[in-house]
């Protein structure tokens, strides 16, 4: 079934809730987009603005849900769709954005959240701006090569330096088309995000710009959910793989590094969120590990009245054969291999 949300795009109203959605509601159905929905129609005397951003158009068709009636503005973002690159010329970096960036970048190699939040505020007032840190600065300047070649050198142990430079170049991309969007979303009163990644990256951004509050509820566990797709990945090549090298007992540099990234804007993430939500102890004990502080994190468990279920036991006739099921979406990400086995 098809729906029209047409007429919400570009409504102009200031919202109650800027709700930051990845590659799932309203184009994907499934459980996190129904719990949005739901979530949606839950408040009618709050107003959402939702912000989607997907990886190419291609890979969403239409309106999977009916349009709320108190979603009062729509925008859409394809991240991985080509971006019009300036012919290169030589760009100015700013010696103290790019050393604070350093800063940055060693302390989430060593997986340190002390004053994440402080150094982040700083780089996001200069993030995008062509006197602080723009796309032409990270693309051409000298500081940026430098930096480069620093991490190439301290930290690469085995991809050439073109399949390391580029990666660095296409992982990073997005962060700026993020900064801008940060700057043109319409007014909202605060934030949540469903997931950490690029959705949780713009909102930690729009924070420290804005001096929002942040919300941010995780379904499942992001970085988790990306370790699983990047061990997967077709489109990262590895020359050892090709000889046959076992991904669970050595995974590839470039491998490692995007996982890295994504640890990293998690990380970032969790810093800025308060409160920081997950449906069960396990997902809140990963959160921590991830970087949340514990103060910050809580739980709050799918609504399932188990007392409901308890007469369908002791009803159920004797001998009835076992049977297993598996309720989800057959998408890698569920391994429904693993089930079947």
């Amino acid at each position: 079934m098809k729906h029209n949300w047409q007429k919400v795009v570009n409504s102009g109203r200031a919202a109650d809730i800027g709700l930051l959605l990845e590659g799932t509601y309203p184009f994907v159905s499934g459980g996190v987009s129904s719990w949005v929905h739901q979530i949606i129609n839950g408040f009618p005397d709050l107003t959402f603005s939702l912000i989607f951003l997907g990886g190419a158009r291609e890979h969403y068709g239409g309106y999977k849900y009916p349009m709320p009636a108190n979603v009062v503005h729509l925008e859409t973002h394809y991240l991985m769709e080509n971006q019009r690159i300036s012919k290169p010329r030589p760009a100015h970096g700013r010696v103290p954005v790019f050393a604070r960036i350093a800063e940055l970048h060693e302390k989430l190699h060593r997986l340190q959240s002390s004053d994440l939040n402080g150094l982040m505020a700083a780089l996001v007032r200069e993030l995008g701006r062509p006197e602080g840190l723009d796309l032409k600065a990270f693309l051409h300047s000298r500081q940026a090569w430098t930096q480069i070649c620093d991490s190439y050198t301290r930290f690469c142990t085995e991809p050439s330096f073109v399949n390391y430079f580029w990666t660095v170049r296409i992982m990073h991309m997005p962060l700026f088309r993020l900064a801008a969007m940060a700057a043109a979303i319409p007014p909202v009163k605060a934030l949540h995000s469903i997931s950490t990644g690029y959705a949780g990256f713009l909102a930690m951004l729009l924070k420290h710009k804005r001096d929002l509050p942040f919300i941010l509820t995780e379904h499942g566990i992001y970085t988790k959910e990306r370790k699983i797709d990047l061990a997967r990945a077709e489109w990262i090549v590895d020359p050892r793989e090709t000889f046959g090298s076992s991904l669970d007992a050595d995974v590839s540099y470039i491998r490692r590094l995007w996982i890295r990234f994504f640890e990293g804007i998690g990380r970032l993430t969790y810093q800025a969120a308060d409160p920081i939500v997950s449906l069960y102890q396990g997902n809140r004990q990963r959160q921590i590990q991830d970087g949340a502080e514990s103060a910050r994190t809580q739980v709050i468990p799918n609504g399932i009245d188990l007392q409901r279920f308890v007469p369908l036991r002791s009803n159920r006739p004797a001998g009835v054969p076992r049977v297993l099921a598996l309720i989800g979406r057959v998408v890698p990400i569920k391994d429904i291999k693993t089930f079947i086995r």
